[in-house]
């Protein structure tokens, strides 16, 4: 092949072309030189422009190199992960961030309803232990042990019942430093892992709390309970032992009025609920001794009664009952009366308005003597009997003739009563006027 001159056009053609295949080999006399470098077509060819190749065939001028969109693509799908990643992150530290407050407010919640709980079941404990000492007061003491009815029976059941309950120690309930700390979270940055620890112990605690709670309240109203059944039970003993003290009385009615009131006002003190605080054995006693009072009274005057020694005395009480329209008498027999014993005529009574009304008479031992020794000693009764009217006949006791005048009234009523003598009290008080004795006299 030979050299082309420097004249030659086309050679600057062909040192354009970077590789050309057919430099070194013999001309086979097949190759057009003017072919080569020289376009086939009448366009000038761009000399200078060397035409690029990429690593894999693909052109500068039309795609970017493979290796360049795999990387970009790494960064995508990178950025895409962080992104992710991050998201993820985030979210996690949110939904743990909540569920750690959501844990710790149910729990404040939940510890404040605790703590009422076991406050509320503490206070019932207080009541049924004070309660079961007060019942024990009565089924441990003497009397008791003598009582037959049947409601001792169930008293005494009940009573063992609630012992069981009262021995129940007090609750703990929870400390105010953990319910003021659930309203302070921890300072600083919590990572989410630590939070969602620490919101799964909170809401364990809030279970344990809440179980604790519930057992507190089931323990309250089963307390609760026994104690409803035991005050029914402690309120059915005292009404049956007063109703036994009624019957008492009725079947005693020789005994002394003032002792049968005295447990008259028991047997109310028995029956009223409000009073239920007293119903201990030192009130059981005093019942029980209040119905031997009425007993040995009754005894006394049965006694009394069947004696002939006492027969003037008999005579003398019964008269005076005939005179009271109704009103209860006691009488008490002493040698002296205000000061005055033998050879005077003397008598005091006490009117009470409870209870029907009745009175205690006091006469001193001249009466009895002196019965049959004239009028004196009736007017003298008569004048004490007027005494037990003043309740009975309030209305006319306050008028204006008598103006509530005890001595004045008593007198112009023994008078009313035909007594018009020195001993119906005109001789201690004077007489009084006609027209006093006329208002007594309605006193019927």
């Amino acid at each position: 092949m030979t050299e082309p001159s420097t004249d030659d056009s086309s050679t600057d053609v062909a040192r354009a072309v970077d590789f050309d295949p057919g430099a070194d080999m013999p001309d086979s006399g097949l190759s057009n030189p003017a072919a080569v470098g020289t376009p086939a077509t009448n366009e000038e060819p761009a000399t200078g422009y060397p035409i690029e190749h990429g690593e894999d065939g693909d052109s500068a001028a039309g795609h970017p190199p493979r290796h360049r969109r795999r990387r970009i693509l790494q960064l995508a799908g990178a950025a895409v992960v962080a992104a992710a990643v991050i998201g993820g992150f985030w979210g996690w530290s949110v939904a743990a961030e909540n569920r750690y407050e959501a844990a710790a407010s149910s729990l404040q919640s939940q510890l404040t309803t605790e703590t009422s709980a076991s406050h509320a079941f503490d206070a019932r404990l207080a009541d049924v232990r004070s309660l079961a000492k007060r019942i024990h007061s009565v089924v441990d003491s003497p009397t008791f042990a003598a009582e037959t009815v049947a409601e001792a029976g169930a008293l005494q059941q009940s009573l063992t019942t609630m012992d069981a309950l009262a021995a129940a120690p007090e609750s703990t309930p929870p400390s105010a430093a953990e319910v003021a700390a659930l309203a302070t979270p921890p300072a600083g940055y919590r990572p989410p892992w630590q939070l969602t620890t620490e919101a799964e112990q909170l809401e364990g605690r809030a279970r344990a709390s809440q179980q604790q709670g519930s057992d507190l309240v089931t323990a309250a109203k089963n307390t609760a309970d026994a104690e409803t059944s035991l005050n029914t039970a402690e309120s059915a003993f005292f009404s049956a032992a007063a109703t036994e003290a009624d019957q008492l009385i009725a079947s005693d009615p020789l005994s002394n009025r003032s002792l049968q009131v005295a447990l008259i006002r028991l047997t109310e003190q028995a029956r009223n609920p409000s009073m239920s605080m007293s119903h201990d054995g030192a009130f059981l006693a005093s019942m029980s001794d209040a119905e031997s009072q009425v007993r040995a009274s009754q005894a006394t005057h049965q006694a009394e009664l069947d004696d002939p020694a006492w027969a003037v005395r008999r005579e003398i009480e019964n008269y005076a009952r005939s005179l009271s329209n109704g009103v209860a008498l006691e009488f008490i027999w002493s040698p002296e009366v205000s000061g005055l014993g033998a050879n005077w005529l003397s008598g005091t009574t006490q009117s009470f308005d409870t209870d029907g009304g009745y009175a205690i008479i006091n006469l001193n031992y001249t009466v009895e003597t002196a019965w049959y020794d004239g009028r004196d000693a009736r007017a003298l009764v008569a004048h004490e009997v007027g005494h037990s009217q003043v309740y009975r006949c309030a209305p006319l006791f306050n008028s204006p003739e008598i103006k509530g005048q005890q001595e004045v009234w008593a007198t112009a009523w023994s008078i009313s009563q035909g007594f018009d003598i020195p001993g119906s009290g005109i001789e201690a008080y004077g007489r009084p006027s006609d027209a006093q004795v006329a208002v007594a006299a309605q006193c019927r």
